[in-house]
């Protein structure tokens, strides 16, 4: 495909009728049949990366789909090859037709050497593509694997497997069934870029460069997030003419491009006129290109829908979505701790619309979440988030750690959710089957003794120990407890009966920072946890939260 390089005229302006336009511009902009992926996927799994799909036409006939994945350097474990270190990553992608046609493409990037403080870097990135040649079909699934050669996922079978760190994704698929429109002129899905030398581009054998080359391999920005990371937004965007090209008497004006943000409460409108050679291009039936930049200096932080679409209203535009960040904090932070604190302080609806949304977007609404807890709205440090930060390391150091899910260990998520138990009683070696049972027991019945040492638990008739806490004899009585004796049924001739366990008791409550599953449910709320794999890994097995007291 013959791509030709366009001069822009930018001409940016406010309207007071801001919510109007946006609502009438994005129903007009959205196409008939849907283009490939909105906003980049996000991967998951070991460690976090994000992954754009771009659907490319080379000809009116051939489809190539574009898999771009950015990954952060701190996320890879990068090994010293000579004088500096290099990380090892392997990219799988498939794209599989609704009727089982699976076209499939694998490759191993090596990654330039750097210096051991890059390579840690939080703020910065790696970024390389896939490239499926000749799609035959229209509609379907992509699935795309990264791993990470230099790295093995945790746990002793994945080891002896030597198993990869991986981070995968999945979505629907679908692109148009041909690149020209019936009339005038269509828009395939952008191109975003980063720091591009769009002044000294010549983009006239674009289609034409390999998949490693420096074109996609320096300049593509899978991720979509721009401001601190770059101040302009940049993109590359092919443009289709109508079969036998666009008339004279009919030149294409231009592009009209608008940027809304999600909150509907800003927009920002912009034009983009075709030059000569580009008007030429489309007149003989060949397809132009634009780049496009916008000085996002304009733009608050947040989520961002940019629309384009012929200035003639005739053709087909494009929607797709761009994150704005403005804090570093933002930038530095490990993905899985954002989704983590997401899946910690939302529940419900409230939770789905957080795991459903970008990045920026997931961040704005912890913030806005943390905003409407802050105890003094004038003080520049937000005391109730800044508790949470000191449960948060306090539970990454010592009570299990914290990954994407929340809490590893549900000592862990009480913590986080209550604070600091009042009392916690723990045998790291329990004495006999009664240890267990008794601290089961007081966990539903708040007037049950304690009974430390062997002869306080009481012996049994012929001198062997009994396992029923209730039969003992010769030793201080314990109340019974229906809820404990059903729990103690479901255990009692298990491994974990005689593993560590940790009985942790709060007085008024504990100190919720926020509603919660276990908040405000009680003055005494009470957590049993066992050690049930004998390695450190605690579970709740029985609350008087969870079941009332007795």
């Amino acid at each position: 495909m013959a791509v030709k390089r366009c001069r822009i005229r930018r001409s940016v302006c406010f309207y007071s009728y801001i919510l109007l336009s946006c609502l009438i511009l994005v129903s007009v902009l959205w196409p008939p049949q849907a283009q490939a992926i909105l906003h980049p996927l996000d991967g998951g799994g070991n460690f976090h990366t994000s992954v754009d799909v771009i659907n490319r036409w080379v000809s009116e006939d051939q489809l190539d789909v574009m898999v771009l994945v950015e990954v952060t350097n701190a996320d890879l474990k990068f090994e010293r090859e000579g004088d500096g270190f290099v990380g090892r990553v392997r990219v799988e992608v498939t794209l599989e037709s609704l009727a089982g046609e699976i076209v499939t493409r694998k490759r191993q990037i090596h990654t330039p050497a750097m210096s051991e403080a890059d390579a840690g870097a939080r703020t910065q990135f790696q970024v390389f593509g896939v490239l499926l040649r000749d799609v035959s079909f229209r509609e379907g699934r992509v699935s795309c694997g990264v791993y990470d050669v230099n790295q093995r996922k945790p746990g002793i079978l994945n080891s002896a497997r030597k198993n990869s760190a991986s981070s995968e994704c999945s979505t629907a698929w679908v692109a148009e069934s041909a690149p020209r429109p019936t009339t005038g002129v269509a828009l395939e899905e952008p191109l975003f870029l980063m720091q591009a030398p769009m002044d000294a581009w010549n983009p006239s054998h674009v289609d034409a460069q390999a998949e490693d080359s420096g074109w996609l391999q320096d300049y593509t920005h899978p991720s979509r997030r721009y401001g601190l990371q770059q101040d302009h937004l940049q993109i590359f965007q092919p443009v289709w003419p109508q079969a036998g090209g666009v008339p004279l008497d009919h030149e294409p004006a231009g592009l009209r491009v608008e940027v809304v943000n999600l909150d509907m409460d800003f927009a920002l409108h912009d034009t983009v006129r075709f030059d000569d050679r580009g008007r030429q291009a489309l007149a003989a039936g060949r397809p132009a290109a634009l780049f496009y930049s916008l000085d996002v200096n304009l733009l608050p932080e947040g989520a961002y829908l940019l629309n384009m679409a012929p200035l003639d209203g005739q053709g087909r535009g494009s929607l797709t979505r761009f994150d704005v960040i403005w804090r570093l904090s933002a930038l530095g932070k490990h993905r899985g701790l954002v989704l983590g604190e997401g899946h910690t302080v939302f529940s419900g609806r409230e939770l789905k619309d957080f795991l459903g949304s970008s990045p920026a977007e997931q961040e704005k609404l912890l913030e806005e979440f943390w905003d409407a807890l802050n105890p003094d709205l004038e003080s520049p440090v937000n005391e109730a988030y800044l508790e949470f930060q000191y449960r948060l390391a306090y539970v990454q150091k010592f009570l299990g750690g914290f990954g994407e899910f929340g809490a590893v260990d549900d000592r862990g998520e009480v913590f986080l959710l209550l604070g600091p138990a009042d009392e916690i009683q723990t045998k790291h070696m329990p004495m006999n089957f009664r240890d267990q049972d008794d601290a089961r027991i007081k966990v539903y019945q708040s007037l049950a003794p304690d009974r430390d040492g062997t002869t306080a638990k009481g012996g049994s008739i012929g001198g062997t120990q009994n396992i029923n806490p209730y039969e003992a004899v010769g030793g201080v009585p314990m109340p019974y407890s229906y809820s404990a004796e059903r729990d103690r049924g479901n255990i009692v001739y298990s491994a974990s009966h005689n593993f560590p366990f940790e009985l942790w008791k709060y007085e008024n409550g504990g100190n919720p920072l926020f509603p919660s599953r276990f908040a405000d449910r009680g003055l005494h709320p009470r957590f049993l946890f066992i050690d049930q794999t004998g390695q450190g890994d605690y579970k709740l097995e029985s609350s008087n939260v969870l079941q009332a007291d007795e």
